[in-house]
């Protein structure tokens, strides 16, 4: 008899306190460049003065009625690096948009005077403000007023064309008199006033029709920029430029969707009695965003719940392309001809679809259309949720992916299909679960992946928009290795010979520090079979059966493999783990994914490094069981709560108030840390010290916004866990430096260095995404008594705007040990501690 489930155990949040980060490693300012004060400002001066008399200048017909801004391009000096957040000025609305990939500052100013640098300029150059220092080594240093803005500035003015461009554009030398498609971000964004973006809509419209370019204006909405895409030359562009005050930077538009590789249907029995039982009303849902479905299809038809298109460009919501249609099968049966033989079977969950495509390179998948996929894709998901009232948990896939690895995009970068994906996840704070196939590698480099494989498969590198960091991202592996008993097959052979290695289709992660962990797992998506020259994508043992589109013709069944498998099944994996626990956050769904995943034998010993390991498995294989319940020798706790990106508290002033009248307070914002006690107690330790496993995962959606070749997150997190040799006071004094003692000079003291558990992935690497999971193995006796976890806040760009220093951000934590009784031993002090409410 089956054991009965263990449902997964719910803790909270144990304590809340006030934080400061220790400073990193390679933490000292820049240098600042040897140069003469009153030189350096009468230079600038005569700049500044230089565009105040270029907008003197100005035709008053040769800009747009509305644009009254400037644009201006702060550049930074040979070997010097600006700070941005000194070029701003809020009261003289001087607003930083962003830092270009060689350092150019730019700004968005009211008045082209720029009275506020010039006063900087000043005080930079005035001797009476010169602060003198001299350190212990007797080292004496100088600092001016204002040095950190004005000494690495190299020039300043208006900014042309090249300040704006991003790599492409300044990399291709493009001819002035053909059309290309461009991405311009403007002034806007949700988190603007609208008037901002309706002014940027109105001067580029405008603009466009009096340079004699007639075309619908598709637009993207970002945090803090509205995208447009137009097809001009690169002279109207900058005609463009000249006659509007909104542009902040401007790219060539990728190229377009790449053709999806699929297979022949093959023939199936006939399905006209198969009875498949609908779900209970209030069961998740998974939503399929691709060619549409086939709404009529027996094995699928009692579980849909609705079928939706994109939008009008797109005429109906039936499959007749066949994509779509096999990514339902598989997201709805965990084995669809078990189903089959049975005759029967009752839906686990719903199934929706939202037809974002017709077909690969047709409609709105055609060349002329890719500025569209952003905003069709986030009107995909916002369709499917309006055609369907019900508060619901809802799995959205997307196995519809884009090479950057064929020209014009050679080479890895943020884009603004990632973006829209990443803001379709963070949803306003609420949390999607967003499901992104890592891609398919090149059909052409099959045949020479083959050669080499699984080691070669690094160098076919993930589609966008799977690089988007909220996104659960699903690469492939497979255990299908045998060939049919055929002598169809009698010459051919199989790429990957080991169960458990990664597919020859799968592509894989980026390299470099600044990149996620991608994929984040890996599931089952099929094998290759070369036949002495050819390729063969065909074989029925090396593909999933699935449903097929065809089915009013006789051919109710297909096969599919590849990455596109691998999502869906991660998608039903989802709506599984929802099923079972229909609370849970999608946060939290996501961790628990991630969290679930192992290595196999064969990935440890294809990828004996731990970078190539992760880039090519992620985390490795979901197991569905510990995704979702506990069990005797396994205990997973999963809190959920919200981080603050700063609190504001009222703290006494330095300088108490002369008069008993006046405030003695400010407002002060302050960061917080929250701490779990993982319960842990000492009668888990035997005589016979058994070997224990631990495994801690964070997850959270964090809001991006992208400016040039970055995204960048309004607040990120990141967890450490109290190590097997330090104390509660130890490891608060290590994360956070106001528990570090003060010394007799009033500053904090540095603690006797101590270190948490020797992690698999270590703090480092696995801190660069937004789902973050680590492994440790070891003794019973290095694990028993309470540990702490801190998880903390590392600040982003929300952190720069007044308005949003206080908002919120959903976290989930999962923690799982393994070892024999941990179960009953840890079940009543969670449930226990749950019960305690925690002052924040």
């Amino acid at each position: 008899m089956a054991d009965k489930r263990l449902p997964l155990l719910r803790g909270r949040i144990t304590s809340v306190d006030t934080y400061e980060a220790p400073q990193g490693r390679g933490g000292t300012p820049p240098k600042m460049p040897s140069l003469d004060p009153k030189v350096h400002r009468t230079t600038l001066l005569q700049q500044l003065d230089a565009i105040t008399q270029q907008v003197k200048a100005r035709a008053e017909s040769a800009r747009d009625a509305l644009a009254k801004r400037e644009i201006v391009a702060v550049r930074p000096a040979a070997n010097a690096q600006l700070a941005p957040d000194q070029l701003d000025d809020n009261r003289s609305d001087a607003r930083l948009v962003g830092v270009m990939p060689e350092g150019t500052v730019v700004l968005d100013v009211a008045k082209a005077d720029l009275k506020y640098l010039r006063k900087k300029l000043d005080a930079f150059a005035d001797d009476a403000k010169v602060e003198t220092k001299t350190t212990k080594d007797g080292t004496v240093t100088t600092h001016r007023d204002k040095e950190r803005a004005i000494a690495p500035v190299g020039s300043i003015g208006l900014a042309v064309l090249e300040d704006l461009g991003g790599a492409q554009l300044r990399a291709d030398a493009l001819p002035d008199d053909r059309p290309f498609w461009f991405e311009i971000g403007c002034r806007g964004g949700y988190r603007n006033p609208v008037d901002d973006t309706n002014g940027s809509r109105a001067q580029i419209a405008r603009q466009l029709h009096r340079l004699g370019v007639n075309q619908k204006l598709d637009e993207f909405l970002g945090p803090e920029q509205v995208y447009f895409f137009v097809r001009v030359t690169r002279a109207q562009l900058d005609a463009l430029r000249a006659a509007t005050d909104c542009i902040y930077e401007v790219e060539l538009a990728p190229q377009p969707l790449r053709d999806l590789k699929l297979f022949d249907d093959v023939s199936m029995k006939d399905l006209a009695e198969f009875a498949l039982v609908q779900p209970h009303e209030d069961a998740p849902s998974v939503v399929v965003l691709d060619t549409g479905i086939a709404t009529g299809h027996p094995l699928l038809k009692s579980a849909i719940l609705t079928a939706t298109t994109a939008g009008p460009e797109i005429p109906s919501p039936e499959d007749t392309y066949g994509h779509g249609t096999k990514m339902a099968g598989l997201a709805l049966y965990r084995d669809v001809g078990a189903a089959i033989e049975r005759g029967s079977a009752e839906a686990p969950h719903w199934l929706q679809s939202s037809r974002l495509l017709i077909a690969p390179g047709y409609g709105t998948a055609a060349d002329e259309n890719y500025e569209k996929w952003p905003v069709l894709t986030e009107r995909a998901v916002r369709s499917a949720e309006e055609a369907d009232a019900r508060a619901r948990n809802r799995a959205f896939v997307l196995a519809i992916t884009r090479t950057m690895q064929d020209p014009p995009l050679e080479g890895l970068a943020p884009t603004l299909w990632s973006q829209a994906v990443d803001q379709l996840s963070f949803r306003d704070g609420h949390g999607r679960l967003m499901i992104v196939s890592a891609g398919n590698a090149r059909d052409n480099q099959w045949l020479k992946l083959a050669e080499l494989h699984p080691q070669l498969q690094l160098s076919e590198k993930i589609h966008q928009p799977a690089q988007a960091s909220n996104a659960l991202t699903v690469g492939a592996f497979t255990a299908r290795v045998e060939l049919p008993n055929d002598k169809d097959y009698a010459e051919a052979r199989v790429v990957a010979t080991k169960p458990g290695g990664i597919s020859p289709y799968t592509s894989t992660g980026l390299a470099g520090s600044e990149w996620p962990i991608k994929p984040d797992v890996v599931l089952e998506g099929g094998n290759l079979a070369i036949s002495g020259t050819l390729p063969d994508a065909t074989v029925p043992t090396l593909s999933a059966l699935t449903t097929s589109h065809r089915h009013a013709y006789g051919r109710p069944m297909g096969l599919m493999s590849m990455t596109s498998e691998a999502s869906a099944r991660a998608a039903h994996l989802a709506a599984r783990i929802w099923t079972l626990e229909p609370k849970l956050h999608p946060e939290a769904v996501r961790g628990l994914i991630v969290h679930s995943a192992s290595w196999s034998k064969a990935m440890l010993k294809d990828f004996p490094g731990l970078s190539d390991r992760l880039q090519a498995c992620g985390y490795g294989v979901p197991n569905e069981r510990f995704a979702s319940e506990c069990a005797q020798g396994v205990a997973t706790i999963v809190v959920e709560d919200t981080m603050p990106n700063a609190v504001i508290e009222e703290e006494p002033k330095k300088t108490p108030p002369k008069k008993a009248t006046t405030k003695a307070t400010e407002p002060k914002a302050r960061r917080k840390t929250k701490l779990y006690r993982l319960p842990l107690p000492e009668s888990l330790l035997t005589d016979s010290d058994p070997d224990v496993e631990l495994r801690v995962t964070l997850s959270y959606f964090a809001e991006p916004n992208k400016f040039g070749r970055r995204t960048y997150h309004g607040l990120d997190l990141k967890w450490d866990m109290q190590g097997p040799q330090e104390s509660d006071d130890a490891f608060l004094q290590r994360i956070n430096v106001l528990k570090r003692t003060l010394g007799a000079d009033g500053k904090r003291v540095k603690p006797t260095k101590t270190k948490s558990f020797d992690w698999d992935v270590g703090i480092q690497a696995r801190s660069r995404g937004t789902v973050q999971s680590d492994r440790w193995r070891g003794k019973m006796s290095e694990l028993v008594g309470d540990k702490l976890i801190a998880i903390v806040p590392v600040l982003g760009w929300w952190d720069q705007r007044k308005p949003l220093r206080t908002q919120q951000m959903n976290f989930s934590l999962v923690v799982s040990v393994f070892g024999p009784g941990v179960y009953a031993a840890i079940k009543p002090r969670v449930e226990a501690e749950a019960a305690i409410t925690i002052d924040v």
